[in-house]
């Protein structure tokens, strides 16, 4: 269970770190499979030079075009993801800060590894995950496990606190729904921003809705994270669109 502290500062905050939630020889297999799926190229995955980011590869043909950016699909792919999307501690957690009777994973958004690699990664810039998701409602909380240590230098993630409450103006967002770094509206949340600094096996608990961003990886190694997103039987998706494309996964 949570205190009642840490269910205050994901509520202010927008998110929470869970430490040491995935033991060593855990993380060791899903780094394995993580690291199979890259040598083996086991679709689904997306590349870098598909969503045409600061830094990507202009196009496959380009040097690092077929750097993947997502292996997709993660929960369908090998048992160790999908036992780790039933881990009841977080499963519990979620629930909690959802109010929820039930817990649901959504298989249509995120279900995926996230990797930054050396050299051909690129700069996701800051944006809420719900830009295109289609739901009845906002009550949704994403669960994104370190598979080795995030920091600034590997593009790990940072957010800007507090801003899933944040209304945002239309001239604030571009035409793909990033923040504008120029506009004047935007610049005290832009200040705020901080790095959320991740070990090996910690789990960030964070709404959907707060603004985050990542830099390329620095560094000589891949970062590699899981990332699920669940809800509560009160959150359902609209019909006939992307989040309502394969059937939600019962987790409690």
């Amino acid at each position: 269970m949570l205190t009642q502290d840490q269910v205050q500062t994901f509520n202010e905050q927008g998110y929470i770190v869970l430490p040491a939630v995935a033991d060593k020889a855990t993380i060791e297999v899903m780094r394995e499979k993580t690291f199979e799926s890259l040598a083996s190229r086991e679709e689904p995955l997306e590349l870098e030079s598909s969503v045409n980011y600061p830094g990507a590869p202009e196009s496959k043909d380009a040097p690092g075009g077929n750097t993947a950016r997502r292996i997709l699909m993660a929960y369908e792919r090998d048992e160790i993801f999908r036992k780790w999307a039933h881990n009841e501690y977080i499963a519990q957690n979620i629930q909690q800060l959802l109010g929820s009777q039930e817990l649901w994973l959504t298989p249509n958004h995120h279900n995926t590894v996230m990797t930054k690699h050396p050299k051909y990664s690129s700069d996701t810039l800051w944006h809420r995950d719900t830009r295109y998701w289609h739901y009845s409602d906002n009550r949704l909380i994403n669960a994104w496990t370190a598979l080795g240590p995030e920091h600034a230098q590997n593009g790990g993630m940072k957010v800007i606190p507090g801003s899933h409450l944040w209304h945002v103006d239309d001239q604030g967002l571009d035409d793909l729904q990033f923040l504008k770094l120029d506009y004047e509206g935007n610049q005290a949340q832009l200040a705020k921003a901080i790095y959320v600094e991740l070990n090996a096996g910690d789990v960030l608990l964070f709404s959907p809705f707060i603004f985050h961003a990542a830099d390329r990886c620095k560094t000589d190694e891949i970062k590699c994270s899981l990332v699920f997103t669940y809800h509560g039987e009160e959150t359902v998706p609209v019909s006939q669109t992307k989040s309502d494309r394969l059937p939600a996964i019962r987790i409690i």
